[in-house]
């Protein structure tokens, strides 16, 4: 257990860093590989020993009632049997959010994500698309570690694995207490953990530490956000998704090979976004020809 977390003014910055859940590559060659499983038939099959996982298994909850505001301690998954037979289980904690996945074949295939939030914290939430300063924990179902995170590092939502951001905006930022010899403090940041199939992680990209098809568990520790506009276009970059599917990268209006997320020109019109975003300043994004579509998604105006 740590009473409050401490990192010097002058590392209070984003780092850029490689982590598990970012980018997971197989480490065998690509000969001989075999085929994805059915994504439809292996989330039934992960989700029955997802569900019987979590009505077997329970989380130290004990050790966080009492817990100071500005503290906090491991997060642990045991067994219900013997001493510990009357323990609430997972499954009786939970919630669950049904996320959409795309198999192979585009068929959007249902997926049932499940969190439970330990303490809310007291700041905002954030987006999937901002950057969060967090410490965490993955491990898998036999409870080996595949990687952790005592001291917290700055990740982009937008990059991890779905099922961790899906999770991220049920997590609320504490408050940053900044120390006279320029250190901070957070005190009040919320707490969580989220259990995930392996559509929502890594599937059939297996490696030498997670398994193709493995389930996930993430606890997850919110210190603070970065709300993120990407290309500092005056448009938050969860604003940038114009067609709603949580997929940043495929919104693209001028077609020009950058996202609009990391354009500042999307409509290509020559005009930058910003400019054309609220020309008279009345706090309404400007839509001139009443079209239905706002000026700087609009290369007619």
């Amino acid at each position: 257990m740590f009473t409050l977390i401490k990192i010097n003014k002058s590392h209070f910055l984003i780092l850029s860093i490689s982590l598990i859940f970012f980018s997971c590559k197989k480490d065998s060659e690509e000969d001989n590989v075999e085929p994805p499983r059915d994504m439809a038939e292996q989330h039934i099959v992960e989700n029955d020993s997802i569900i019987e996982f979590m009505q077997t298994h329970f989380y130290n909850y004990e050790d966080f009632v009492n817990l100071n505001p500005n503290e906090t301690t491991e997060f642990i998954i045991d067994t219900i049997a013997g001493d510990n037979a009357s323990k609430t289980s997972l499954y009786d904690q939970v919630s669950t959010i049904e996320i959409d996945v795309k198999d192979e074949n585009d068929n959007i295939i249902k997926h049932n994500l499940y969190y439970h939030i330990i303490r809310e914290g007291s700041g905002s939430n954030p987006t999937i698309a901002d950057s969060i300063y967090v410490s965490y924990k993955g491990f898998l179902f036999n409870n080996k570690t595949f990687d952790s995170r005592k001291t917290p590092v700055w990740l982009e939502a937008k990059n991890l694995v779905k099922g961790f951001k899906e999770f991220i905006p049920n997590l609320k930022r504490g408050e940053i207490i900044i120390n006279n010899d320029g250190t901070y403090e957070f005190k009040n940041f919320g707490i969580g953990f989220v259990i995930m199939p392996s559509g929502l992680g890594y599937f059939q990209n297996g490696t030498t530490i997670i398994p193709a098809y493995s389930p996930l568990i993430f606890s997850v520790d919110m210190m603070t956000i970065n709300v993120t506009d990407h290309d500092n276009d005056n448009v938050l970059t969860i604003d940038e998704d114009v067609d709603g599917d949580r997929d940043f990268e495929n919104d693209d209006t001028d077609s020009d090979g950058f996202a609009n997320y990391r354009d500042n020109d999307d409509d290509g019109d020559g005009v930058l976004t910003k400019d054309e975003l609220d020309k008279n300043n009345d706090g309404v994004i400007d839509d001139t020809d009443g079209d239905g579509v706002p000026d700087y998604l609009d290369p007619d105006n």
